[in-house]
């Protein structure tokens, strides 16, 4: 069944893990909540956000979880119906985090009896620093990653560096795209002005956004350091192939002579010494000296 509820004294916590017909029809059936809470309930999925009414208020959460094999964020979804006498939660994906708190608060009555005690706002507050912190462990995949990205350049490995780059700002990119509404929604949390919450639970609240400022800052340094990284790497490239383009002219320039005699005698005419093969490879002996003097010059100009 995907409708599960957990229950001590006033406080319900209504544990749904689809949105099929089902769910929809308890829903309507239980509760009356706005029709577009409903609709974002059975949408697509969206950003995080925070919707107050009266006597209830609506979170649509996402949480980045790493696929490390195909090499992207895959994002799952929670959305939250919070009043007095109940917290509903309903995700369409088993969410490891928020499936593993339910059956410890089913099995531990010590832990059920702490978290329903204190009313649907510290509930909530337990279920949202579980999944959070169950999700934004990400730092240190980011962190083995880029420290490997150094070594690679330091290794020289420059081409392969750039497509890791570009996989390791495209990660940041797609964390930063769930963080940052993460951010507003906690913000609007910890500020939240509802008759059923006291003062006290804003304090709570502060804490998810503060952990929640916490990993943008650090995934901010990540993308200063993958940038830095970037531009070290384009420098790498770029002087090898200035490096490579120097050492092409400076042989083309100093087989220059040598290219101008050798077309010149070449030509089906009759030139000067052309008939004497000692004057020939007399001046063939004095270019490749002026050729050496050449690149002797450049070696000590330090060009070479």
């Amino acid at each position: 069944m995907a409708i599960k509820t957990l229950k001590l004294n006033e406080l319900s916590w209504h544990y749904l893990t689809d949105f099929s017909q089902e769910e929809l029809n308890f829903l309507k059936k239980n509760f009356k909540f706005h029709p577009l809470d409903i609709k974002d309930c059975a949408g697509e999925t969206q950003r995080s956000k925070i919707d107050v009414y009266h006597n209830y208020f609506f979170l649509v959460l996402q949480l980045p979880y790493l696929n490390k094999n195909q090499k992207k964020v895959d994002v799952s979804q929670i959305y939250f119906f919070v009043s007095k006498d109940y917290v509903i939660t309903i995700s369409r994906d088993r969410i490891k985090d928020l499936n593993t708190l339910y059956y410890k608060i089913v099995n531990n009555q010590k832990m059920r009896e702490e978290y329903f005690s204190q009313g649907s706002g510290y509930l909530l507050y337990k279920i949202l620093d579980s999944v959070l912190r169950g999700s934004w462990v990400v730092h240190n995949y980011l962190e083995q990653e880029v420290r490997r990205v150094e070594f690679d350049i330091d290794e020289g490995r420059n081409k392969k560096s750039v497509f890791d780059i570009a996989f390791l700002r495209r990660i940041i990119l797609q964390l930063k795209a769930i963080i940052d509404p993460q951010r507003i929604l906690t913000n609007n949390l910890s500020r939240i002005n509802i008759k059923f919450l006291n003062k006290e639970m804003l304090l709570y609240f502060d804490d998810l956004d503060d952990f929640i400022e916490k990993n943008l800052f650090i995934l901010d340094g990540y993308k200063d350091r993958v940038l830095s990284l970037q531009e070290i790497n384009e420098s790498l490239i770029s002087f090898r192939t200035n490096s490579v383009m120097k050492i092409l002219t400076i042989f083309s320039v100093a087989l220059l002579p040598l290219t101008l005699l050798s077309g010149i005698y070449g030509m089906n005419i009759d030139l000067p010494f052309a008939h004497d093969p000692t004057i020939i490879w007399t001046l063939f002996l004095l270019l490749l000296g002026v050729i050496g003097g050449i690149l002797i010059y450049l070696k000590k100009s330090d060009w070479i």
